[in-house]
């Protein structure tokens, strides 16, 4: 998505079922009567968004991360355990220093029990890596939030570490492991 040109009208609807881009025109054709619309998917849509805010490349970056944190977790944004201000940031977030295993996903888990040392640290490494980016791109504020940039260059860097680039670091340029997030 960080190398898609902006384009006017172009609804975007980002989940893990479902990834497409949509611009067909028919938002063009409708003139002014979508300038007060809220589009999207229920639980991908950026907060902002609620208040009547522009869209914005960080409304993006907000439903990438909460793609990323379905993906470490395996838990949909409309799960029903997310009720009265509980949503996947906040579940996530508030399990991470603490108890990670308790929100990652078991088969996630399972799957490293008979691996190596090695492998079992590198993959513990990205899990962790993974689920700190979906937690940065979905905070509440769009203006801490990073760019889809940014993301993708830390996302390179995941993936040099995990093909045995022993020059990849994981100091991002998000500066995701000395734990920077904000308390929404």
């Amino acid at each position: 998505m960080a190398g898609l040109p902006r384009i006017k009208g172009l609804v975007r609807r980002l989940f893990l079922g479902n990834i497409f881009l949509l611009n067909g025109g028919i938002i063009e054709n409708m003139g002014n009567s979508t300038a007060n619309m809220l589009c999207g998917s229920i639980g991908y849509i950026a907060p902002e968004y609620g208040f009547g805010s522009s869209t914005s490349t960080k409304g993006d970056v907000y439903s990438f991360g909460v793609l990323v944190l379905e993906m470490v977790t395996r838990k949909w944004p409309t799960d029903d355990m997310f009720v009265e201000g509980l949503n996947l940031h906040r579940y996530v977030k508030g399990q991470y220093h603490r108890q990670i295993e308790n929100v990652v996903d078991s088969s996630l888990l399972r799957s490293l029990r008979d691996q190596s040392l090695e492998v079992k640290k590198m993959w513990e490494v990205a899990i962790g890596q993974l689920t700190e980016l979906g937690i940065l791109c979905t905070q509440e504020s769009a203006s801490t939030r990073p760019t889809m940039l940014d993301c993708a260059d830390d996302l390179d860097q995941l993936k040099r570490y995990l093909s045995g680039d022993t020059a990849a670091t994981l100091a991002t340029s998000l500066g995701i492991s000395s734990s920077t997030f904000s308390d929404d």
